[in-house]
Protein backbone atom coordinates (compact mmCIF):
# COMPACT_ATOMS: atom_id res chain seq x y z
CA UNK A 1 0.00 0.00 0.00
CA UNK A 2 1.63 3.24 -1.14
CA UNK A 3 0.21 6.68 -0.79
CA UNK A 4 -0.24 8.11 -4.25
CA UNK A 5 -0.63 11.73 -5.22
CA UNK A 6 -1.59 13.16 -8.57
CA UNK A 7 0.33 15.95 -10.27
CA UNK A 8 -1.08 18.74 -12.45
CA UNK A 9 -0.88 16.49 -15.53
CA UNK A 10 -2.99 13.80 -13.86
CA UNK A 11 -0.03 11.47 -13.38
CA UNK A 12 -0.06 9.39 -10.21
CA UNK A 13 3.14 8.66 -8.33
CA UNK A 14 4.21 7.43 -4.91
CA UNK A 15 4.81 10.05 -2.27
CA UNK A 16 8.49 10.14 -1.24
CA UNK A 17 9.38 8.28 1.94
CA UNK A 18 10.80 11.38 3.64
CA UNK A 19 7.51 13.23 3.08
CA UNK A 20 5.45 10.34 4.48
CA UNK A 21 7.80 10.18 7.46
CA UNK A 22 7.39 13.91 8.18
CA UNK A 23 3.59 13.58 7.90
CA UNK A 24 3.62 10.65 10.30
CA UNK A 25 5.81 12.47 12.82
CA UNK A 26 3.58 15.55 12.64
CA UNK A 27 0.40 13.49 13.10
CA UNK A 28 1.79 11.54 16.03
CA UNK A 29 0.28 8.51 17.67
CA UNK A 30 -3.31 9.12 18.82
CA UNK A 31 -3.63 8.83 22.60
CA UNK A 32 -6.73 6.65 22.20
CA UNK A 33 -4.57 3.83 20.86
CA UNK A 34 -2.71 3.15 24.11
CA UNK A 35 -3.03 -0.52 24.97
CA UNK A 36 -3.67 -1.61 21.36
CA UNK A 37 -1.20 -4.29 20.27
CA UNK A 38 0.06 -4.78 16.71
CA UNK A 39 2.87 -7.10 15.57
CA UNK A 40 3.55 -8.14 19.15
CA UNK A 41 4.08 -4.58 20.38
CA UNK A 42 2.01 -1.91 22.04
CA UNK A 43 1.14 0.74 19.42
CA UNK A 44 3.21 3.40 21.20
CA UNK A 45 6.29 1.13 21.18
CA UNK A 46 5.56 0.03 17.61
CA UNK A 47 5.32 3.65 16.48
CA UNK A 48 8.74 4.37 18.01
CA UNK A 49 10.18 1.21 16.42
CA UNK A 50 8.87 2.10 12.95
CA UNK A 51 10.10 5.67 13.34
CA UNK A 52 13.60 4.40 14.18
CA UNK A 53 13.62 2.01 11.21
CA UNK A 54 12.36 4.66 8.78
CA UNK A 55 14.94 7.11 10.10
CA UNK A 56 17.64 4.52 9.41
CA UNK A 57 16.29 3.91 5.90
CA UNK A 58 15.97 7.61 5.07
CA UNK A 59 19.46 8.41 6.36
CA UNK A 60 20.87 5.14 4.93
CA UNK A 61 22.32 4.10 8.29
CA UNK A 62 20.88 0.57 8.39
CA UNK A 63 23.95 -0.78 6.58
CA UNK A 64 24.56 -3.95 8.58
CA UNK A 65 20.99 -4.61 9.63
CA UNK A 66 19.01 -4.10 6.43
CA UNK A 67 17.87 -7.76 6.22
CA UNK A 68 16.71 -7.74 9.84
CA UNK A 69 14.99 -4.38 9.30
CA UNK A 70 13.29 -5.67 6.13
CA UNK A 71 12.04 -8.80 7.91
CA UNK A 72 10.64 -6.80 10.81
CA UNK A 73 9.01 -4.24 8.52
CA UNK A 74 7.40 -7.10 6.53
CA UNK A 75 6.08 -8.53 9.80
CA UNK A 76 4.68 -5.13 10.80
CA UNK A 77 3.15 -4.63 7.33
CA UNK A 78 1.35 -7.99 7.55
CA UNK A 79 0.11 -7.27 11.07
CA UNK A 80 -1.16 -3.82 10.04
CA UNK A 81 -3.10 -5.29 7.11
CA UNK A 82 -4.65 -7.89 9.43
CA UNK A 83 -5.55 -5.22 11.98
CA UNK A 84 -7.10 -3.03 9.27
CA UNK A 85 -9.50 -5.83 8.31
CA UNK A 86 -11.52 -5.29 11.50
CA UNK A 87 -10.25 -2.11 13.16
CA UNK A 88 -12.59 0.69 14.25
CA UNK A 89 -11.58 4.36 14.09
CA UNK A 90 -9.12 5.82 15.08
CA UNK A 91 -7.19 2.56 14.87
CA UNK A 92 -8.00 2.09 11.16
CA UNK A 93 -6.76 5.55 10.15
CA UNK A 94 -3.59 5.16 12.19
CA UNK A 95 -2.91 1.69 10.74
CA UNK A 96 -3.45 2.97 7.21
CA UNK A 97 -1.00 5.84 7.72
CA UNK A 98 1.59 3.64 9.41
CA UNK A 99 1.24 0.97 6.72
CA UNK A 100 1.87 3.56 3.97
CA UNK A 101 5.06 4.53 5.78
CA UNK A 102 6.17 0.92 6.31
CA UNK A 103 5.42 0.02 2.68
CA UNK A 104 7.40 3.02 1.40
CA UNK A 105 10.35 2.06 3.62
CA UNK A 106 10.25 -1.51 2.31
CA UNK A 107 10.14 -0.25 -1.26
CA UNK A 108 13.16 1.97 -0.60
CA UNK A 109 15.08 -0.94 0.94
CA UNK A 110 14.29 -3.15 -2.06
CA UNK A 111 15.12 -0.56 -4.72
CA UNK A 112 17.98 1.28 -3.03
CA UNK A 113 19.71 -1.11 -0.64
CA UNK A 114 22.22 0.58 1.66
CA UNK A 115 25.79 0.60 0.38
CA UNK A 116 27.98 -1.79 2.32
CA UNK A 117 31.42 -0.62 3.29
Amino acid sequence: MHKHITDKMGESYSMPLAHLWREHLEAGCPSGLQGVEIAGSDVVALDAEVTAYVSAVVTQTCINTDERVSRRLEEIHTALEQKLAHAPEPVASYCTRLDCLVSAALTRLRTNPPHRK
